[in-house]
């Protein structure tokens, strides 16, 4: 398997002893990161991103289409191993579902990370919640347009609605499709909150059109979490104006680690 791909930003005087590990969700890549890491960089943190295979400048291993979620964790768990202090992972969408299973140790042994950040992450159950989405709260986006990757789809369901064309096409035109089996093990393999021995920190976006902030309440309280919700933000954060209150908050929860 040739290397995955793995973005650095280091800061100029580091502040916290943790380095960040940000994992994106589906369709997306390490590029949408690089914002937040030179934010993150700034305020003091060593910051890496990785791509999991298929995705961004990672390449797709042959067979591809027979990954599952299983595949994706194992990536992360090898990631995590080379970056030596006890390091912070972030886990945006369903990035955050993979840290999940992995600091509950549904996927082998926990990490030995020092914390996990999920950021507007995939709930503890997404077969039921989107059911329950369907049923009692407010629709979803269009998902058929969404998983073509249809621009007012993807607008609608990642981005504020004032998303300049350009922008919006800048980080469509990235995006990629997911290997069907990784939805599915992901129905099937659910996190085990009460197995983490880890701190949490749940940050969600007010407007995120996807894990509304209801989900990401209830994931918070299943992990003694503390909730933070970035007012206006869509589900993409790290790329939303309101990136600011998510950063600051995973500043302060690298600070009550040291």
């Amino acid at each position: 398997m040739p290397a995955l791909e793995h973005l650095t930003a280091h800061p100029v005087e580091r502040r916290y002893r943790s380095p960040l590990l940000l994992l994106h969700g589906a369709w997306h890549g390490a590029w949408c990161w690089e914002p937040a890491m030179a934010d993150l960089a700034e305020r003091g943190f060593d910051v890496h991103a990785m791509s999991i295979r298929g995705h961004g400048g990672s390449p797709a291993p042959p067979g591809h289409w027979r990954s599952t979620v299983l595949d994706y964790a194992r990536e992360v768990r090898a990631t995590l191993a080379t970056l030596g202090d006890q390091p912070i992972v972030v886990g945006h969408s369903a990035g955050g579902y993979v840290v999940q299973l992995l600091i509950t140790g549904v996927v082998g042994p926990a990490p030995p990370v020092a914390g996990a950040v999920l950021l507007c992450s995939s709930p503890l159950n997404i077969g039921a919640y989107f059911v329950d989405r369907g049923l009692r709260r407010a629709p979803m986006v269009n998902l058929p347009a969404l998983l073509r990757r249809e621009p007012a789809a993807v607008r609608q369901a990642l981005f504020r609605p004032d998303l300049p064309d350009a922008e919006l096409e800048h980080h469509r035109e990235r995006m990629v499709a997911e290997p069907p089996l990784v939805a599915l093990s992901s129905m099937l393999l659910r996190p085990r909150p009460a197995a983490c021995r880890v701190p949490v920190l749940v940050i969600a976006a007010e407007r995120d059109a996807i894990f509304d902030v209801a989900a990401q309440r209830e994931t918070a309280a299943a992990y003694r979490a503390r909730l933070v919700v970035a007012p206006g933000a869509a589900h993409d954060l790290m790329l939303d104006p309101a990136w600011p209150v998510a950063a600051e908050a995973i500043e302060r929860f690298a600070g009550s680690l040291a």
